[in-house]
């Protein structure tokens, strides 16, 4: 609890948007049920929470040139990182839910979407940007450019499994030779190319420009 109290601390002005953010959209998604008396969108607050996962893991990973810096603990962190780090974007892929003929509700919906989709995408973005830093200081900026695109699309591709062949991040303990073997099985689908270049071109738009504002600023 005191290291979480004190990554809130550290990065306050940032986490205090995250906080915003999502009480924006928990909020709207509470007038929703009161509104229609429907639970049917319940499921958006545990992939919020999936989204919180990463961020919060990668204030804990520490990226050294020296191999003796990772140790067991480092590298569970870093690869508990990279297995939940997808669902930070992956409510975008939740618009899928978005089907009514009440125009009203459509919009409604569209906004909740929305503001969920805004809360995660942020959550991704500062988890990627806090390892950026730590890669930017020991390598070059091409590296540095390297990680951020190969994250983004790696991202992609963790969305499809989970959106469309519905796999989860702890599928690789619980059932992992399916999950090798669907992947294996996938690559050679058009759309698993596609939807990976398409969502991965967006991920990593939106993670340069943000690195190049923060930069900036």
């Amino acid at each position: 609890m005191n290291n979480l109290f004190s990554l809130y601390v550290l990065n306050k002005k940032q986490n205090n948007f995250l906080i915003f953010s999502s009480i924006i959209a928990l909020v709207l998604l509470l007038i929703r049920v009161k509104i229609t008396h429907s639970f049917y969108l319940l499921f958006l607050i545990w992939n919020l929470v999936l989204a919180v996962i990463p961020y919060i893991i990668s204030n804990f990973i520490k990226i050294d040139l020296s191999i003796k810096k990772y140790n067991f603990q480092n590298l569970f962190l870093i690869l508990l990182w990279l297995l939940f780090l997808p669902n930070t974007f992956y409510l975008i892929t939740d618009f899928v839910h978005l089907n009514h003929n009440n125009l009203i509700q459509f919009c409604f919906d569209f906004i909740l979407l929305s503001s969920f989709t805004i809360a995660g995408f942020y959550f991704g973005m500062l988890s990627i940007s806090t390892i950026h830093q730590q890669i930017d200081f020991f390598y070059t900026k091409k590296e540095s450019t390297l990680f951020i695109i190969t994250i983004s699309f790696l991202c992609a591709f963790g969305i499809y499994l989970g959106r469309f062949l519905r796999f989860n991040s702890w599928d690789i303990i619980t059932n992992p030779f399916f999950l090798i073997d669907s992947i294996f099985n996938c690559l050679f689908e058009n759309e698993t190319w596609l939807f990976t270049l398409g969502l991965g071109t967006l991920i990593t738009i939106v993670n340069l420009m943000y690195i190049k504002l923060k930069s900036n600023n």
